[in-house]
């Protein structure tokens, strides 16, 4: 076999090794200079470097693991494609950081990984306050030809992924279990329609779990695939804010966006603007910070384009505020001859993926 199938091979074989962990492995492996190089050392030297003789010879069976070849295969099957760290497209932000994956499997459209990206996290129990404000910062930086990487949780993740969806920067969804399983279940139809035209990415084999442990090792992988990590909303002890220090850890800006100071779910964003994470009031304060050339030109988004899953009601209504000035409910109700209390249901649809934004007077337009 040539250098970099071994490499492959090597890097499925560890990631399903209990024994290794990218923690213990990468100091090693960079310091050697490549699998190579680590593989020519002897069993007791690599012992030594590893604290364990048992995670050596796991290292050394790697290069002859037909196991490992045949589990790709079963993998690719099915459909998922895998990304090792050696190869050209794994994500070059995520390779950097101290601890990558050996290996990703990814559903979708893998160009979303060629392009900026920023994560865009907060509480599952987010408020409608969060969520438009997830909603609105995904879709202006995705519109910008930026990806938006979020942790697809409920709440705020929700609401940035279907938001950036089929946009020109689209969005990555980062999933704490394997592809194939429907977690959380209620965004089934969301994991289908990102699948299709942006990307699923995970470091956990098909068939696993989503366990408590898993949603750690999900954040660094969504810090490290981001220039920077905006908190929209978080609680004291929201695991978003371990995405925060750990993008800090790894040399990313962290961005904080302000919420009331009498919302529970705001005091841990409110934490790390005290801390010195930068201000976030919309996308041109990530653009100035990260993207200066982007934040310095007209950001010009391309038409808007009603999600396939909206209602004939939500539908209808997108259609016409394309063609009506700003309108309350009450004269869209009017105009369209439905009920007012169905307007209202497609309003509320459409302003939760940030298609329709209510503005002074109680009207409503369609976004731009």
């Amino acid at each position: 076999m040539n250098p970099a199938a071994i490499a492959r091979r090597c890097a499925i074989s560890w990631a399903r090794a209990s024994v290794l962990t990218p923690q213990r492995l990468w100091p090693v492996l960079r310091e050697r200079g490549g699998v190579e190089a680590l593989l020519a050392m002897s069993e007791n030297e690599l012992a030594d470097a590893l604290e364990s003789r048992e995670r050596a010879r796991a290292v050394f069976r790697g290069a002859e693991d037909r196991d490992a070849d045949r589990f790709a295969e079963a993998v690719e099957r099915s459909g998922l494609q895998i990304l090792t760290a050696s190869e050209e497209q794994y994500p070059p932000l995520l390779r950097e950081i101290a601890d990558p994956p050996f290996i990703l499997y990814a559903a979708g459209n893998l160009d979303r990984l060629r392009l900026p990206a920023v994560a865009v996290v907060g509480s599952r129990e987010a408020s409608r306050y969060g969520r438009d404000v997830a909603a609105r910062l995904a879709r202006d930086l995705s519109s910008a030809g930026v990806t938006v990487v979020s942790g697809f949780a409920r709440g705020v993740d929700t609401a940035a992924h279907t938001a950036a969806r089929s946009t020109p920067g689209g969005t990555i969804a980062v999933l704490g279990c394997g592809l194939d399983v429907d977690y959380p279940r209620e965004n089934a139809s969301l994991k289908t329609s990102l699948a299709e035209q942006d990307l699923l990415l995970t470091e956990f084999a098909p068939g696993s779990e989503p366990r408590p442990q898993n949603f750690p090792v999900r954040n660094r992988i969504i810090a490290g695939l981001a220039s920077g990590v905006v908190v929209v909303e978080a609680s004291r002890r929201s695991g978003s804010l371990i995405t925060a220090r750990l993008a800090a850890d790894f040399g990313r800006d962290v961005f904080a966006v302000p919420g009331s100071v009498f919302s529970d779910t705001s005091a841990g964003t409110h934490e790390l603007l005290r801390d010195g994470a930068i201000l976030c009031r919309g996308a041109e304060d990530v653009f100035a910070e990260l993207f200066p050339s982007i934040g310095a030109a007209p950001v010009l988004p391309g038409r808007l384009v009603a999600p396939a899953e909206l209602s004939a009601e939500a539908r209808r209504l997108f259609e016409a505020l394309e063609k009506e000035e700003p309108a309350s409910a009450e004269e869209l109700s009017r105009r369209l001859d439905l009920p007012a209390a169905s307007v209202l249901a497609a309003l509320f649809e459409l302003e939760g993926v940030a298609l329709v934004v209510f503005e002074e007077g109680g009207r409503f337009s369609r976004a731009r």
